[in-house]
């Protein structure tokens, strides 16, 4: 099947394009300048169009949080990320009792094919419960706790489909459990975190490769028994081996600070996300972070 998307500005690299967006089964053919025969045609109406977004990083949408531990939620959400542009996401827990770590890998394996009409689910991503208390931001500081391996490794073993897991490197065992992560193929991702210079470079070494939500529940330079620190920002902006996850909404990173990474960084080293809750999508109102029932 051939589509033809007309009247559209077509995001690219290096700028914009009025061309004629062909796409063939699905998967994007190239831009030309006249509408092949038989194609089915979409007026973009002069609105931008672009490769659909991957969100790395959600909690939720659309009045549903992926922490309800329900099908009906992980659909909710999916169908609202893709009215705004989502076509892969990766469903985001918070820091909870295992027991509800544990529901929450059924019903993402009972929600994957039920999905047929919302932005696609690409694995999960654990945030939490390895962080530091003084960084712990809006995770229930209740469920903080180091890695200990008789914990995450059986945690491992039942969530097979886990593409992602952000800690704190500073804590007691961090760099083993980095290592784990990256033994299996998994993102390990530094968040929430009060370490200094020297334990974010333990942690790449051992295996991480990205920051949760840079800036935000970070440490920076700090004084310490009148010896000054350089902190987990310092180490994103120094280790080039390290990708930048950015909130870049005006709020969690203002515009001075987004101009700063870029400058710093680069954007090949920059990944945005929303890190959206169930709020996302809805009128103003009332909201809770996490399940109803514990959030």
């Amino acid at each position: 099947m051939v589509t033809a998307i007309i009247n559209g500005n077509v995001i690219l690299p290096d700028g914009l394009c009025r061309g004629i967006l062909v796409l063939e089964d699905g998967r994007i053919k190239g831009i030309q300048n006249n509408i092949p025969a038989g194609a089915e045609v979409i007026d973009a109406e002069g609105n931008y169009v672009s490769p659909g977004f991957i969100d790395m990083h959600t909690h939720g949408a659309g009045g549903a949080d992926f922490m309800d531990c329900t099908v009906e939620a992980y659909i909710t959400a999916a169908r609202m990320h893709a009215m705004h542009g989502t076509t892969l996401l990766y469903p985001t827990t918070l820091t909870s009792t295992d027991e509800l770590l544990y529901e929450s890998f059924e019903t993402y394996r009972k929600a994957v094919p039920q999905n047929t009409e919302g932005a696609a689910f690409g694995g999960m991503h654990l945030e939490g419960p390895y962080f530091s208390p003084a960084f712990a931001g809006a995770q229930d500081s209740r469920y903080l706790r180091n890695p200990r391996p008789e914990e995450y490794m059986q945690i491992l073993d039942r969530c097979p489909d886990l593409a992602r897991w952000s800690f704190a490197p500073e804590l007691d065992g961090a760099p083993e459990f980095a290592a784990e992560l990256r033994r299996r193929g998994i993102v390990a991702s530094i968040g929430h975190t009060n370490a200094t210079f020297g334990e974010c470079d333990a942690a790449f070494r051992a295996g991480a490769s990205l920051m949760t939500h840079f800036y935000s529940c970070m440490s920076t330079i700090s004084r310490r028994n009148a010896f000054r620190y350089a902190g987990t920002i310092e180490y994103g902006y120094w280790q080039d081996g390290i990708a930048l996850e950015i909130i870049a909404d005006g709020i969690h990173v203002p515009s001075d600070l987004l101009h700063l990474i870029l400058k710093i960084a680069g954007d090949s080293r920059v990944a945005l996300v929303t890190d959206s809750m169930r709020a996302a999508g809805m009128p103003e109102g009332p909201s809770v972070l996490g399940g109803l029932s514990d959030g």
